[in-house]
């Protein structure tokens, strides 16, 4: 994989990029396997870089640079997070502050309400608190063992792909019938830096010139999966609790996954009608100055 100062231009454009979390050290054997947590020296190289070849640019300014079709400046580029993890807070913030680097976080309401975790975080930590054994999952007649971090990984692969990609999974239902099956108690939050989310008070702290807070949906549920009345549900959840809880009404919002099956032409509508004006995607690359907001791509930095 590229380095992230590889993908900066000079045509213009502005690269995008997603980061979910930054951690002080890698503590686990098998949790952040994907490195959705960079370790903070890591991630202040990684800005201090970025700073020194790039320009920073809010995400403000992305969305007037695409209603106004204006030119970013040479080399652009904007900071986001997704999920709202309590480490962009208290780690990465000093870093960005650091180096002048503007940033908007993305949080899931429902994750910040009540320090919930995504269902493949609740699995992961299922597979890291059990050893060894051997599991069925419900898209495959062969039990699957397990006994190293090597053969827990391809199961966790198997499974995000298919829980990602199957409108018919409800991901709940998914992780009790896991943790069922594992012997294990259903873990729902927890307070490890991998899993913590921002407090209200720390979302509401966030939002300064440059610094910015939008939706990500109530549940972390892919809203193209969702029937028009829980899509509904769903979005309006997310904004009245960023609202009521928070003081923040913002154009700024993010899909969950973010891949290119995880919205829709109804989706967005959705979403304009309820005053969001961008939308970033999770879909790879970088952006011209008159590009659709709601179609915006990002690179995400693992």
């Amino acid at each position: 994989m590229s380095a992230p100062e590889e993908r900066l231009t000079d045509d213009g454009s502005v690269t995008i990029f997603l980061f979910h979390g930054v951690i002080g050290k890698q503590r686990h054997q098998l949790r952040n396997y994907t490195r959705k947590h960079l370790p903070v020296d890591e991630f202040d190289r990684i800005i201090g870089r970025l700073r020194v070849l790039g320009t920073p640019v809010s995400m403000d300014q992305v969305l007037e640079n695409c209603e106004s079709g204006k030119a970013f400046p040479k080399r652009a580029f904007a900071v986001t997070f997704d999920d709202g993890f309590e480490n962009n807070f208290s780690v990465a913030r000093p870093v960005l502050e650091r180096h002048n680097v503007p940033a908007t976080v993305y949080v899931t309401s429902g994750f910040v309400d009540e320090n919930g975790m995504s269902w493949i975080d609740r699995i992961e930590l299922a597979f890291e608190i059990i050893e060894s054994g051997e599991i069925t999952l419900p898209w495959s007649p062969q039990s699957c063992k397990f006994y190293d971090v090597s053969s827990k990984i391809s199961i966790l692969d198997d499974i995000r792909l298919h829980v990602k990609s199957d409108p018919c999974i409800d991901a709940d239902e998914f992780v009790r019938d896991i943790f069922s099956r594992l012997g294990l108690n259903e873990i729902r939050c927890s307070n490890d830096p991998l899993d913590l989310k921002m407090t209200w008070s720390q979302v509401r702290a966030w939002c300064a010139p440059g610094y910015t807070v939008g939706g990500h949906s109530h549940s972390h549920a892919i809203l193209s999966h969702l029937e028009p009345a829980r899509l509904d549900a769903e979005i309006d959840q997310s904004l009245d609790f960023l609202r009521e809880r928070a003081g923040i009404v913002s154009p700024h919002y993010s899909y969950p996954e973010g891949m290119a099956h995880c919205f829709s032409p109804e989706v967005i509508a959705a979403l304009k009608r309820r005053g969001i004006r961008c939308c970033p995607t999770a879909i790879d690359g970088v952006n011209a100055p008159s590009c659709d907001p709601f179609l915006l791509r990002r690179v995400m930095v693992v």
